[in-house]
């Protein structure tokens, strides 16, 4: 059966005179019917919404969204169950809420013969985003011996607890209800679906027929012989995407079975991989500011005056290039560093993000130090006692950093440094320490 994409549009209106607005929240529905053992329909529907369309809220060490589904099934136009589940969607990195993942899940019902109306409400608590759609659905016949077809993006063995509900047994059918598939992530389309027999069926041979086209070009027509072992037996077929275009595909299954013959019709869509851009912050202004931290002053003079498109192309050329220079893959080099900011914005934020401070900024340059020393001045100094910290590092390089907490709020400063050409000392810092202070603290 289809999917159905839904990009219902909710119009507010503000104000008797005010402008419009529209807000939508982008899901993915795809409604799969199969029989149960005593021939009734069971309806799988999976619903799949992309990080990217939900509000993530900070919350303790994680990020949350909260989504409410709200499923109504009409016969005769007389409502005759409804449904509601409160979806609680948890990420740990802050970065994905902006990436192209998705939230998968999936209800079942069973249905006695007859017509129906599926009505679907999700509901974003978060951003109050919502989307409706209404579809048919018709029961299988008591007799069909073909199911809908199930596109999934990934079928293993997989006996842990991942996607529980996508589980037959001790393999994993990951369905993909967007149809889409990037051909970077997803090297085959699996088509999954059952089929259904008799003991009299299983004394024939069988043909399964697979068509695919693309613009009225046929681009795979596979004949399979087929021999039934038992009642319901789950076939699996694969389409290969890596020499295929991108584009819109449409396709047929046929069973062929003695006199009986049903197909199931299907489409998906082939997307080719996106230009892959490194990047730290949501705002390249923000990648800019941290990018000062490794580059100094070979960073651009009129980054005012870049395009936003350009500001991001240059902050990927910076990264890659700092991931290069470490000998390590971008990837690897952005999650260390986005890593680091997380830690800096725990640890070390006060009045302003842990990133921006001095501490934060050292320690998103080299990581954490081989060794920490914290103290408080002595009293011969101008000032009241301040506790400060003095930061080694031995195993990459050698260098000494002290901060001191100089309003006494948390903010610490560097004030004194050796063996960092890209720091500077504060000339007087011994003004701030006190002449009392033991400067073989100092030493590395």
């Amino acid at each position: 059966m289809k999917s159905f994409k839904l990009f219902i549009l909710i119009i507010l209106l503000v104000a008797c005179a005010g402008p419009i607005f529209a807000q939508s929240l982008t899901i993915h529905i795809s409604p799969h019917r199969y029989l149960s053992k005593d021939k009734a329909t069971i309806v799988n529907l999976d619903y799949q919404v992309p990080y990217n369309n939900l509000k993530f809220v900070k919350h303790k060490n994680g990020y949350y969204a909260e989504l409410d589904i709200n499923i109504e099934v009409l016969k005769n136009d007389s409502l005759i169950f409804q449904k509601n589940i409160r979806d609680n969607i948890g990420i740990s990195n802050q970065f994905d809420a902006k990436s192209d993942k998705a939230y998968l899940n999936r209800v079942s019902f069973s249905l006695d013969p007859g017509s129906y109306i599926f009505r679907v409400n999700a509901l974003d608590i978060n951003s109050k985003r919502s989307s409706t759609y209404s579809f048919p659905i018709e029961t299988l016949s008591p007799e069909t011996i073909l199911s809908d077809i199930e596109l999934c993006s990934v079928v293993r063995p997989d006996s842990s607890a991942f996607l529980e509900k996508f589980h037959r047994g001790k393999t994993l059918y990951q369905s993909q209800p967007s149809l889409i598939f990037e051909k970077r992530d997803n090297p085959y389309v699996y088509l999954s679906f059952e089929v259904y027999t008799n003991e009299s069926m299983r004394q024939d041979v069988g043909i399964l027929i697979l068509t695919v086209q693309k613009d009225s070009i046929l681009i795979v027509d596979d004949m399979i012989d087929f021999i039934a072992h038992s009642d319901n037996e789950r076939i699996t077929l694969t389409i290969p995407l890596t020499d295929i275009e991108a584009g819109k595909y449409n396709g047929n299954i046929t069973l062929q079975i003695g006199e009986l013959s049903e197909e199931r019709n299907f489409e998906f869509f082939v997307t080719e991989p996106k230009i892959q851009y490194y990047y730290v912050f949501v705002n390249p202004d923000d990648d800019y500011k941290l990018l000062r931290y490794f580059m100094g002053e070979s960073a651009p003079g009129n980054w005012k005056t870049y395009s936003y498109d350009a500001k991001k192309q240059y902050v990927n050329r910076c990264w890659v290039k700092l991931a290069n220079a470490n000998q390590v893959s971008p990837e690897s080099f952005i999650q260390t560093i986005r890593d680091r900011v997380d830690y800096a914005n725990k640890h070390f934020s006060h009045f302003s993000d842990g990133w921006t401070t001095d501490i934060g900024r050292i320690y998103i340059r080299h990581g954490e130090p081989d060794d920490v020393e914290k103290g408080t001045t002595l009293d011969d100094t101008r000032f009241v006692r301040k506790d400060f910290q003095i930061w080694k590092y031995r195993s990459r390089f050698n260098a000494v950093y002290l901060f001191l907490d100089i309003q006494m709020n948390g903010n610490y400063k560097l004030i004194y440094v050796n063996g960092d050409e890209r720091e500077s000392s504060n000339p007087n810092y011994m003004y701030y320490l006190g002449d009392d202070f033991d400067t073989s603290l100092l030493r590395n």
